[in-house]
């Protein structure tokens, strides 16, 4: 039977006209990109699934076949022995303050309410490389290289056009997968292994110092177990050794150090552990954490700290911490949060919480303690659209001025945040945060009284992620 061409070509047109509700639709279910530790997260989640599920299909079919293989037809390839996966992003960063902060980008404290202060910087800017081993079936090996340009030449200030590049992270990860049940070693620097990565939803290079967040990256081991269980959950034990580096040493502004460290002084490395709990339920992540630290730091033979002139004399100073976590994510909505208590804390951030000392002379401090601290965080998100998150939160960090000895930098940090961002082009993101910053009697250079001051800071980002 024959068919006019009219007639085809208006079957054509009527089933294009059918076809584009459906491609419209399917378009607008694309959903804009997980943040950047999210998205790292599911490529290894990926990862250990694809391996899981070859080797159980390996042991379901041992000793079925015991047949020659075939060899392998001419056009089909062979998994490479390496590949890569390359991430990051670039940024931009401004901020407007009507106070002066310690850490202009990254408000850590009030310091001065007399002035203010503008800018904008792009170092902030990331560029990493997940490394995968394809060919590799027993054991599943990783690794992870990160950089940003957050680093500065020794003794030059805040130079912007002269960055050092700063590691962020270098990583192996070896592990292996036996039903449920997956073993694993790292080694490297990475995130202490200590603290939860729970971060609040702030614009800038270290995601809150100073106002509640604990974060530091540091050269460890660590091994860790996790059993899965009830299709969704899965528990998580670590347990590392990491560097007993001081915060005098993680914030020296210089590449070299020629000074001896207290925290290698001690001879003894930092021990870290976490317990983790994660899953999903009734279309709810949940992700619940504990964590510690143990460590000591040695000054018995003289130590010169970020006060080149100082020297701090004395015995051992205890670290010690305890660390909570929760997050619950909903599609349209999210609560997240931090606790931590601890003495000694300077190196994860904490600057009123360090070591105790005594004027021996002008030259000379014996230390005679460390310093306990406590502070928490907490934060309300809302995703009324799939591109848009809204974010409020408030924190608090409150040294122990009572603690005998102890004369903290300040003696309570508050500081309450509105954020939001958006994301166009599931790549473009445009972010907006006000943060308004109560630093409570604080200790001042010259002054004899403390004083209480409040800061306000206003910054705004655009970030290219891939």
């Amino acid at each position: 039977m024959r068919t006019s061409l009219p007639a085809i070509l208006a079957f054509i047109l009527l089933g294009g006209y059918q076809t584009l509700p459906a491609q419209e639709e399917a378009r607008a279910k694309v959903a804009p990109p997980a943040p950047l530790e999210d998205r790292l997260q599911a490529i290894e989640r990926q990862m250990r699934d694809t391996e899981e599920e070859q080797r159980r299909l390996v042991e379901e079919n041992k000793g079925l076949d015991t047949k020659r293989p075939e060899p392998a037809s001419p056009g089909k390839k062979e998994k490479e022995p390496i590949a890569f996966a390359p991430y990051g992003f670039i940024e931009m960063i401004g901020w407007a303050n009507d106070s002066l902060f310690v850490g202009n980008d990254l408000p850590l404290y009030v310091s001065d309410r007399g002035q203010s202060t503008t800018g904008v910087t792009a170092k902030g800017s990331r560029l990493g490389t997940k490394i995968l081993f394809p060919r590799l079936e027993a054991v599943t090996l990783t690794a992870t290289l990160e950089i940003d340009f957050v680093a500065n030449m020794a003794d030059t200030g805040y130079a912007e056009s002269y960055p050092g590049i700063r590691l962020r992270h270098a990583l192996m990860d070896l592990s292996k997968t036996w039903g449920d049940s997956t073993l694993g070693f790292k080694a490297g620097q990475t995130w202490a292994t200590a603290l939860p990565n729970v971060w609040p939803a702030l614009i800038n290079p270290a995601c809150g110092w100073g106002i509640g967040n604990l974060w530091q990256r540091m050269p460890l081991a660590e091994i860790y177990f996790t059993q899965r269980f009830a299709e969704t959950f899965a528990f998580t034990a670590q347990i590392a050794a990491a560097r007993a580096m001081t915060g005098a040493s993680a914030n020296r502004n210089s590449f070299l150090e020629v000074n001896i460290d207290a925290g290698d002084a001690s001879h003894i490395p930092q021990l870290h552990g976490q317990l983790s709990l994660s899953g999903r339920f009734s279309d709810i992540d949940l992700l619940f954490a504990v964590g510690g630290v143990w460590g000591r730091e040695n000054y018995k033979g003289g130590v010169y700290l970020n006060k080149k002139d100082i020297r701090y004399t004395g015995g051992m100073a205890d670290v010690g911490l305890v660390v909570s976590s929760l997050k619950l994510s909903h599609q349209y909505a999210e609560v997240a949060g931090k606790f931590f208590w601890g003495q000694n804390l300077d190196t994860f951030g904490v600057f009123g919480g360090s070591i105790i000392t005594e004027d021996i002379d002008a030259t000379t401090r014996r230390v005679t303690g460390s310093q306990r601290a406590l502070g928490w965080w907490a934060q309300l998100t809302m995703k009324p659209l799939k591109e848009l998150a809204l974010h409020v939160g408030y924190s608090s960090e409150d040294p122990d001025e009572k603690q005998s000895g102890a004369a903290p930098l300040y003696f309570n940090n508050d500081a309450l945040w509105v954020s939001a961002f958006y994301t166009f082009f599931e790549r473009l993101t445009l972010g907006f945060q006000w943060i308004q910053m109560q630093t409570h009697d604080i200790k001042l250079a010259g002054v004899a009284e403390r004083r209480s001051m409040t800061g306000n800071t206003i910054m705004g980002n655009v970030k290219l992620t891939f």
